[in-house]
């Protein structure tokens, strides 16, 4: 219904309805009873007098008694809501002038109690003037509240659900396969735009959108495990490569299938940006053969230590007899040769110790025993050890002690190991002439440090960032100074385990300074 209509175009009136007798209004009767109780009434509407026939239905539905609205269509009106009567209006002129076949329009109405209800109203001109005009409407109209309530229920739960799903790590999916296998995605939440570069609604007219984005060579085996599971209806799984921005991805897809009564399938599920994840498992995996492999070769070294051990030591042990022996004395050149023998052996026993405390610390398998050691003795005893050395080297030793009394926490051991590691390649390294010194400086807040300097061949700057790698030797040196390039990287180790940190300051040709900072006890 609407208000009164302008002039139509030229349009033959279907002919009027026939006069009812007493079978016509029984029918009549029992046709607007069987509406009734769907909710509907029959209306009709004399563009004439502007009155509406019929109505008392209509207003019963909405509360109203008999006499409280007038009969026509302008006191209709004036119960619409008024952001829908312009609309209304509009719906009518358009079938009025003939554009549409039938009238048809959802508005709001307000009822008796002042609520607003919904109604869908539908008509049809069944007759107009010799001009064309309208002259009468017949149509019915249906209360609709309960179900655009329900439709408004119902999109609230999709907005509902598409605001939990941006928020999911993955794209949640409906995927539908009918009975000619042909794909179609009916929901994709909003992330299989960053997934796939792909809108929703291309998914929802066909999936194959989708797979020309999998990589060729996993098109086949994604397709099988669909069809795999529309068959059984086990649940699907699958993980395939996708070409995203020219960059290869990895996407996980798990989805539960149910069969339809046309005898399509259905899945719900979700997609989900797997790479990160592949490539953790990956890098665990390589952690994991890592560690096996540090295992055993901390066995075999272990075990080969001990076996080398064994005879190595025969050897030194028959080497020092050769040396001191009484009754036959060696000669000049023969207590050459012996030297060599022993100071070869010694230098072989040395690195095997180093290398095997290298593998377990590797390993973790060295254990550490902390406790507050005083730096002064054991910087005294350090010296005494190395004495021989320097003298030979023709390298002078000296001690600085700024914190008298300084103690660190550490495993006394294990520091006296870091200490004769750095004076042996500062003497080594140094010059004839050169000077070495031990500094006990003074302490930084918490931290106790302590350096060896030296006025040796110096470092240079390209080279510092891989002096503590293992096996690695200096360019100046390689050749010239013996050695295996493991106590640096056994000193560091050693020195991080402890709790503390090593530095280095160098020049080439001037000399080196190592500082080792350690946790003050």
């Amino acid at each position: 219904m609407g208000t009164q209509p302008p002039p139509s175009p030229e349009q033959a009136a279907p002919p009027p309805p026939p006069e009812p007798g007493d079978a016509g209004d029984a029918r009549h009767a029992l046709f607007h009873a069987a509406l009734a109780g769907t909710g509907t009434f029959v209306w009709g509407w004399d563009l004439d007098t502007d009155r509406l026939s019929d109505v008392e239905e209509g207003l019963a539905m909405l509360g109203y008694r008999p006499g409280d609205i007038g009969p026509t269509q302008a006191d209709w009106d004036r119960l619409i809501h008024p952001d829908d009567l312009a609309a209304n209006h509009e719906a009518y002129l358009r079938h009025a002038r003939g554009e549409v076949d039938v009238y048809e329009h959802c508005y709001r109405i307000r009822d008796a109690a002042g609520r607003w209800r919904w109604v869908r109203e539908r008509g049809r001109i069944v007759e107009r003037s010799a001009d064309g005009r309208p002259r009468r409407m017949l149509g019915t109209q249906t209360d609709i509240t309960e179900l655009r309530e329900l439709a408004d229920t119902a999109q609230q739960a999709l907005e509902g659900l598409a605001r939990i799903a941006r928020h999911v790590p993955g794209t949640l999916v409906q995927i539908h396969a009918d009975a000619e296998r042909r794909i179609t995605f009916p929901y994709a939440s909003e992330r299989c735009r960053a997934l796939f570069g792909i809108e929703p609604a291309e998914l929802a007219r066909d999936g194959r959108a989708l797979l020309d984005c999998v990589e060729p060579e996993d098109r086949g085996p994604l397709r099988a495990a669909i069809r795999a599971s529309a068959r059984t209806l086990e649940p699907w799984r699958a993980e395939f490569r996708v070409r995203r921005a020219g960059q290869l991805r990895w996407v996980r897809g798990e989805a539960t299938p149910s069969r339809q009564a046309d005898g399509s399938t259905v899945w719900h599920g979700y997609l989900e940006d797997a790479t990160e994840r592949r490539e953790l498992e990956q890098a665990r995996q390589d952690a994991a053969v890592a560690a096996a492999a540090n295992r055993a070769k901390t066995e075999f070294l272990s075990r080969m230590s001990h076996e080398l051990r064994t005879p190595l030591n025969a050897v030194l042990g028959f080497a020092q007899l050769l040396e001191s022996d009484p009754v036959e004395p060696p000669s000049e050149s023969q207590q050459r040769r012996i030297k060599l023998i022993r100071e070869a052996g010694e230098h072989l026993l040395q690195m095997i110790g180093d290398l095997l405390d290298l593998t377990r610390i590797e390993s973790g398998g060295i254990e550490l025993r902390l406790a507050a050691v005083p730096l002064r003795p054991l910087a005294e005893e350090a010296l005494a050890m190395v004495a021989g050395s320097a003298e030979r080297a023709q390298v002078t030793l000296a001690l600085a002690d700024s914190a008298p009394g300084a103690r660190v926490r550490a495993d006394g051991t294990r520091l006296r190991q870091v200490l004769l590691n750095l004076l042996t390649n500062a003497i080594k390294y140094n010059r004839a002439g050169g000077r070495v010194e031990l500094e006990i400086a003074a302490p930084q807040g918490r931290w106790q440090p302590l350096a060896v300097h030296d006025t040796g061949i110096g470092i240079a700057r390209d080279e510092r960032e891989r002096l503590f790698e293992p096996f690695y030797r200096g360019r100046a040196v390689r050749g010239r100074v013996e050695g295996t390039g493991i106590g640096l990287a056994l000193t560091q180790d050693l020195v991080v385990l402890m709790g503390g940190r090593i530095e280095v300051d160098s020049e080439p040709g001037r000399g080196s300074s190592f500082t080792v900072t350690l946790p003050a006890a």
